[in-house]
């Protein structure tokens, strides 16, 4: 159990870090939602759409290699990842070279001319970005969790800070994407000085890199690789962009709006989980790793099917607060984008990482980008773009729940034993019950969508938490662990005097 508590702290922690960045980038949508025409904020969101598949695409690999292999040499560590850095900056450095020589050709392919001007600098931040990505699994693997905290809070908020800047004063993509390049070039020194400082403490030498090489490119391309493949899926929103005008484009991107707590919540889970079932697995405990990978998804799924039913039933004062009522016909995409974010919580990766099988993970995607660009090619020829999402969910479907099948295998279990299935019952229940009640009781009134969401959502969590102590969903010391957690913050910020105060 105590094993258990402080995996949670850890979570928790990681995750509040996170959405405390996250917090203020709500603000960025609700601003240029606001202040820019459809088309200019039509034009930011190609942008940042370039910019998160280069994240995910680029990332061939060699990153994960680095902080698997350190599990088992922590002496040659500095080795791995300057391999993982060189590699990084020549793939990156080659894509920005590209996104600069053929910066009108990419621009005409999204049927954007006003894209050009911006691809060159945002090819340099791809590359910093990139290479800088390390440095939060050398933070977690090293047991430096307030750096972590401070990395992952800091970043968030910087990039927050300089994207609004940036419109606020100049109204300028161009500015915004610059800041943002100095924000992500003093996370990959910071990167290099940790690296470095290993090396020379563990006496070790850059020449010697190259030994390890041919390893950790057999563990992490096939990873990398296949990353990269089930990504194709989501370019769907280039086929949006490749097919539709700018407009059209620019209200299905809004529509898959992802909810950034929901990834801060499932990213903090994975990357933790991931070095446990890595531990379980070296020393042989096969069934240990099958218990690990159900207490994630559990509290996974907790939190993450309650909040995207939720997110279906107010869908449209979700979008509405957020990016204004310019952007009412996004909210079909919205509701069943929702159905995507719970079919995505599925990814069967850490099984294929911790397991060292990852070109299973490769054949499977491979067999379901086919299946996929079918689908939303066909979807967006000849339906529409409702039907290029459901395409994509499907795909993603079968990706997901074939590879959870081969992954289970690889724990020596079934995929019966991956998932706690009377309590993801329960919480489905739940969760409609509550969805359904809730949304007919604020359905007619006139408020502000704020109010609407803030009273709604409110209420909804707390007869949620606590039906789900009464079944047994949340179980009796993990209530009390969270309220000894909330006591403790509030004692932090002098919370608890102040109302003892105001009580006597």
């Amino acid at each position: 159990m105590q094993q258990h508590k402080e995996g949670f702290n850890r979570v928790a922690l990681l995750t509040g870090a996170r959405i405390f960045g996250v917090i203020f980038s709500f603000a960025i949508p609700m601003y240029l939602g606001r202040h820019l025409e459809v088309d200019t904020y039509g034009t930011y969101k190609q942008v940042t759409l370039i910019y998160w598949f280069a994240q995910v695409a680029l990332n061939l690999g060699l990153d994960d290699s680095v902080f698997y292999f350190l599990r088992w040499d922590k002496k040659n560590f500095p080795l791995f990842s300057m391999n993982a850095l060189v590699f990084n900056v020549l793939v990156t450095g080659f894509l920005a070279l590209m996104m600069t020589v053929f910066r009108f050709d990419i621009a005409a392919l999204l049927n954007n001319p006003d894209l050009a001007q911006y691809l060159p600098v945002l090819g340099y931040l791809i590359v910093v970005t990139l290479c800088s990505l390390q440095i939060e699994g050398f933070l977690i693997n090293f047991n430096r969790f307030k750096a972590r905290l401070y990395l992952d809070a800091g970043t968030e908020l910087l990039k927050s800070v300089a994207i609004m800047g940036a419109f606020i004063l100049f109204d300028s993509i161009f500015i915004a994407l610059a800041l943002l390049s100095l924000v992500m070039t003093v996370r990959m020194l910071w990167m290099i000085y940790t690296m470095h400082s290993h090396k020379v403490r563990e006496g070790v030498r850059y020449r010697d890199a190259h030994k390890f090489f041919m390893d950790q490119a057999r563990y992490g391309l096939p990873l990398g690789v296949s990353r990269i493949v089930q990504n194709i899926l989501n370019m769907e929103n280039l086929f949006i962009s490749s097919f539709y005008n700018v407009r059209q484009f620019t209200f299905y991107s809004v529509g898959c709006f992802e909810n950034p707590i929901v990834n801060s919540l499932r990213t903090s889970l994975y990357e933790l989980v991931n070095i446990e079932l890595i531990d379980n697995i070296k020393s042989g405990n096969y069934e240990k790793a099958a218990e690990t990978w159900r207490r994630m998804t559990r509290s996974l799924f907790l939190v993450v099917v309650p909040f995207t039913i939720y997110m279906m039933f107010f869908a449209k004062e979700m979008i509405v607060f957020i990016f204004s009522d310019k952007y009412v016909e996004s909210v079909p995409f919205f509701i069943v984008f929702n159905f995507y974010i719970f079919i995505a919580c599925l990814n069967p990766e850490p099984l294929f990482r911790s397991t060292s099988n990852t070109g299973y993970a490769l054949k499977i995607k491979v067999l379901g980008v086919v299946l996929g660009l079918l689908m939303i090619i066909g979807g967006a020829y000849y339906i529409g773009p409702m039907a290029v999402l459901w395409g994509k969910i499907l795909a993603v479907a079968f990706i997901n729940i074939s590879g959870l099948f081969i992954g289970a295998r690889l724990l020596k279990t079934n995929i019966l034993n991956l998932f706690m299935w009377k309590d993801l019952g329960k919480t489905v229940m739940l969760s409609v019950v509550f969805g359904f009640i809730f949304r007919a009781a604020f359905y007619n009134l006139t408020w502000h969508p704020f109010w609407v969401l803030a009273a709604s959502s409110s209420v909804y969590a707390v007869f949620y938490f606590f039906f789900a102590c009464r079944l047994n969903l949340v179980r009796p010391e993990e209530a009390e662990h969270l309220f000894n957690m909330i006591k403790k913050v509030f004692a932090k910020l002098g919370l608890i005097k102040k109302l003892e105060v105001a009580r006597d």
